[in-house]
């Protein structure tokens, strides 16, 4: 048996002051996620008002997000068997040259030129956004993790708060080539961070071969062995099957409140302030028990539907900011929580594959959200899309709950809440 969910009550000073290789991994994670942000609010507004299209732009997600899925037979294996830190350095420094190719794609007013941009950034997203978690677990001590793992899980979150909110304000006063100037600085600086850590970030001895078919194998043999695993890769692919919804959050500010980029910027800053309260909500709800973990993460991912199910009735920027706060309130409880505990039952040996199934999972389900999205917006409206995303993500997560139930009373230690049974 081992730990399963230990409270984040840890001492955050203590963990930064006395780990510079996490406050290195954490201030890279934070800078490259802050310059996407600057970035992704530029793309927003520049392919609506090119398009006039609600379509087009909740494409931008999806084209966002597909190559993770396309690449996971290989992205896996790679975290697994080569040097985690060397590779994400490559991707930082490789981020900015389509980084470049939107600045030329934004002088060109060309729209198709910006999505292919968009799709090769996603390339390096993909390889590189895994390998933090499946490196932390060896770089801070056991009962630092969960806290760690809170605090990284907010980078995005946090993210919103500087990269959207000052993005949409860059962004109107500057212009967008400031945005992608910002986005291509921060990967430089980040590569720079990752290269001064000192610790490995993986427990393996040295590079081996890729062996993609036996990667994968192994895999899927420990999943369905697994079953706590399994659970929680069910709940991300549930939460990401109703992500799609948040394409639409620019469209509440340019169409239905007619504030401008200002206010497209300010829709993702009340989203990421949420998601930055969500992760700490969740790890106090949990308080340690193992057995809470899964009723919690359910009700979190209910949380997330009725909260852009207020955003569909929201007249006003300040109760659509309110909306999309509490929605993401759920939205970052139920991500840490799932991240979390699959970090805790992963072997370092697997945890890269593990991990990058996940963000994989969550990679190809949210572009397939956004895909039926666009022209669903188109369609219904964007409050109708809105309140079927909601309604949907209400109903999976009561249907997760019933079969988590039996996870819970077969693979909980009864005497010892804080912890599995393998």
């Amino acid at each position: 048996m081992f730990s399963a969910c230990q409270q984040p009550s840890g001492n955050l000073v203590a963990l930064f002051r006395g780990n510079a290789d996490f406050r290195r991994l954490f201030g890279a994670c934070v800078l490259s996620r802050t310059g996407d942000w600057f970035t992704y609010v530029a793309l927003s507004s520049f392919v609506y008002h090119h398009t006039g299209s609600p379509g087009w732009t909740a494409l931008l997600f999806a084209v966002d997000s597909l190559p993770g899925m396309m690449l996971f037979p290989l992205i896996g294996p790679l975290a697994d068997g080569f040097d985690r830190q060397r590779l994400r350095i490559a991707c930082d420094l490789g981020s900015a040259i389509p980084i470049a190719g939107l600045l030329i794609a934004f002088h060109l007013g060309s729209v198709p030129l910006t999505l292919g941009c968009l799709a090769a950034r996603s390339v390096f997203a993909a390889v590189s956004a895994p390998i933090p978690e499946v490196a932390l677990p060896n770089l801070v001590a056991s009962g630092e993790l969960s806290l760690a793992q809170t605090m990284l899980g907010s980078v995005y979150s946090a993210s919103l708060v500087v990269g959207a909110g000052l993005g949409g304000v860059v962004s109107a006063a500057w212009g967008t080539s400031a945005t992608l100037l910002i986005d291509g600085a921060s990967f430089v600086v980040s590569a720079l961070l990752v290269a001064r850590i000192k610790r490995p970030l993986s427990s393996a001895a040295a590079t081996r071969r890729l062996r993609i078919g036996a990667d994968t194998t192994e895999l899927w043999r420990f999943l369905r062995t697994t079953p706590v695993a399994t659970a929680l890769l069910w709940l991300t692919a549930g939460l990401r099957l109703c992500y799609g919804m948040v394409a639409l959050l620019p469209l509440y500010a340019l169409d239905r409140f007619h504030v401008g980029d200002a206010g497209a910027g300010a829709m993702y800053l009340a989203q990421g302030l949420g998601a930055v309260l969500g992760p700490f909500a969740g790890g106090w709800l949990t308080a340690g028990s193992a057995r809470r973990r899964l009723p919690v993460a359910a009700a979190a991912l209910a949380v997330f539907g009725l909260g852009y199910l207020l955003l569909a009735h929201a007249s006003s920027l300040g109760a659509g900011m309110a909306a999309a706060a509490l929605g993401h309130i759920g939205v970052g409880a139920c991500s840490m929580l799932a991240i979390n505990g699959l970090q805790l039952a992963t072997p370092d040996a697997l945890r890269g594959r593990v991990l990058v199934f996940a963000f994989s999972l969550s990679s190809a389900v949210q572009g397939a959200s956004t895909l039926a999205v666009a022209p669903m917006a188109a369609t219904v409206g964007v409050a109708d899309a809105t309140r079927i995303l909601g309604i949907l993500a209400v109903a999976y997560a009561i249907t997760w709950s019933i079969g988590a139930a039996r996870i819970r009373a077969t693979h909980f230690d009864a005497d010892r809440e804080d912890t599995f049974k393998t």
